[in-house]
Formats: structure tokens, sequence, C-alpha cells
């Protein structure tokens, strides 16, 4: 067993960032605490402005890319010592586990009335480029063995910019968005999972911070998150998302490390560890909440109240749970189930690294 908050197969804190940066997004997809159309159709100059700081104040994209780093964190944690993965299992586990759920919500999604197109998937895109990145993790490690992680994240950054660069009348005809490229959004958000796997070997280094340094950071970091998503709007198409999250991944990935390590004697919340363990169900059942709620005709005047706001996330965060136990829990177990016969059944593909003689 490692100190307090570390364990052989869990760090402690990452669960709470992902529940939080979770709730951001569903707060960002209800269109922030306070709705837009509260303030009226035309509020004046000190309404506009209040109305833009306060749908700034939560940016899902950021927290989307969080999401992003602590995934390659996850999937390279069991890995990072000897770089070895059973190809079978491991692909069973991950794609059972993600995939399943996955299907149940995209029924949810279109019962509650989410169009989805090839062109237009949703909160699907983030979730292909999940999948992407778990079949490609055996690659992965064999590219890790041979050039390192920091190696592989500069060219998967080239790689991304000049993405974004080539498409650029498609990021202004999606706003700015991170997910403008379709079938290539995986190439975009690669160096985030990358830096994610770089944390998974890398976190023991990292000092121990003081509260308020930890304060501090988290300021810090909040603050990168408002200020992104503010010119997201209001300047170039180059400080569009596509232009700054890949940047705000590598302050989350080192925000995230300092987070591990002040978690190292010193217990997350309970609570929020809790709820981490359910985030990915808050993720899949938000798209589908409003719409449910549709069909409650007495809650039409609330619709744009805050209490109404407030409500509909809360009845997200509510209805999350439920979905876990009745169906992320039970592809869960299924998952491991199949990957341990796998397991037991194939040896490992052994990727294991063997340093040069200096």
């Amino acid at each position: 067993m490692g100190e307090r908050g570390e364990s052989n197969d869990r760090v402690q804190g990452l669960d709470s960032m992902r529940f939080i940066c979770g709730l951001s997004i569903v707060i960002f997809h209800y269109g922030g605490l306070v709705p837009p159309s509260y303030l009226g159709n035309d509020p004046g100059f000190v309404g506009m402005i209040t109305r833009g700081m306060l749908s700034s104040l939560f940016n899902g994209p950021a927290a989307l890319i969080v999401f992003f780093v602590i995934s390659g964190f996850g999937i390279h944690f069991a890995s990072r010592k000897d770089l070895t993965v059973n190809i079978p299992s491991f692909w069973s586990r991950r794609l059972i586990r993600a995939g399943g759920p996955a299907l149940i919500a995209f029924y949810l999604w279109v019962w509650s009335g989410i169009k989805l197109s090839p062109e237009e998937p949703g909160p699907f895109w983030s979730l292909i480029c999940e999948i992407e990145y778990y079949l490609l993790y055996p690659l992965l490690l064999v590219l890790r063995r041979r050039f390192g992680w920091w190696s592989m994240i500069l060219v998967g950054q080239v790689f991304a910019y000049g993405l974004a660069f080539s498409h650029l009348s498609d990021i202004q005809k999606w706003y700015g968005g991170y997910a403008a490229f379709g079938p290539w959004n995986w190439v975009m958000g690669l160096p985030c999972f990358l830096v994610g796997c770089w944390l998974a070997e890398s976190f023991p280094r990292f000092p121990e911070p003081s509260t308020a340094v930890m304060w501090l950071v988290r300021g810090f970091v909040f603050a990168f998150t408002v200020v992104i998503e503010i010119v997201r709007f209001h300047a170039s198409v180059y400080l569009s998302n596509p232009f700054t999250l890949n940047v705000f991944a590598m302050v989350a990935c080192f925000w995230l490390g300092l987070e591990v390590a002040y978690r190292r004697k010193r217990a997350a919340p309970r609570i929020l560890e809790w709820a981490g363990n359910w985030t990915y169900s808050l993720y899949l059942v938000h798209p589908a909440v409003p719409g449910a709620l549709g069909v409650l005709t007495f809650l039409y005047p609330l619709r744009a109240s805050i209490g109404g706001n407030l409500f509909t996330i809360a009845c997200a965060v509510v209805l999350a749970y439920p979905f876990h136990l009745a169906v992320e829990a039970p592809f869960y177990r299924l998952a491991i189930k199949v990957s341990r016969r796998l397991k037991a059944g194939r040896p490992a593909v052994a990727l294991a690294i063997q340093e040069p003689h200096p």
C-alpha cells in the first residue's frame, strides 16, 4: 500500500476532479446556472456583460479536456511499471465498460428527442475519441518504449495544430468548438490523452503543495478556463477552442499532478470521491434530461428561470445514480469477468522496455 490517498489500484483526488468536471459539463450544456434567456432578449449593455460573464463561469469543453487527461492516466496506470498489456483482455474490458452504457444512453437520447447523425454526433464525439484511444493504446505503448511520452506529445500537438490550421472554416462553422473535425476529432484530443499517460508514470515526482498554494493553483486554472471561454466568442478564430484547449491540457496535467500530491496526506472528500465513481453515468444521462422533463407541462413557466435551471441540473445528478446502478455497474462487472477470462486463456502481449546501455 502507498501513502494515504494512494494505493496500488487507485489514486485519491482524481475521482473528485472527475465529478467536478462532469458537473461543469452538465451546467455548461444547460446554459449555466443562469439561463441565457433569463435577462430577456434586450438586456442592455450591463445585462449583456453580466450574461457573458455568467455563461463563461463553467467551461464544459475545458472540463472535457480534463476528462481526456484523467482517461490517459487511468488507462496507463495499471501498465505504468512493466509496460505490458494483454490486448484481448484490455480491449474487451474497455470496450464493454464504455460501449455498453453508451448504447443504452443512445436510446434514451433518441427517446428524449435528440437528433443525432454522423455529422452531428452530440456528446458521442468524445466517447468515440475515447474508444479510439483504447484501440490505439497497445501501439502507444510500443511508441512509448522507443520515443518516450514527451516526444509523442510534441508530435501529437504538431498534428493537432496542423489539423486546426487546415480546418479554419469548419472551426468557424462550429462557433470555435473543439469537435469541428468529424472523424478526425481523435487527432485533436490525442495529445491530451498522452499527457495523462505521462502523468500516470510521473505523479510520484510532484512536490506536495501547501493548502494555500493548492488553492492558488485551482484559482489560476479556473481563471484560465473562464478566459478561454470568453475569447472563444470575442476573439480571432486562432484563439478558439482547438487552439487554446490543447495548451490548457498541459496546464490541467500539472494541476492534476499537484492535486494527487496534495492528497498524499489529506483524504479527498468522500462524497466527491463517491460521486466520481458514477460521473460517466452523469455524462451519459444529462443530454436526455431536458427532453424527458419536457413532458411535465407544469414546469414550462420555470424554463427561463434560475430555479428551473437548477431543478434540471439537480434532476440530471439524481437520475444519473440509478442509471449507474442499473446500467453502468452491470456492464462494469461484465467487462471485468470477460477480461479476466481472456487474460487467463491468453498470455500477455509483452511490450516491456529494455533500456539501452549507457
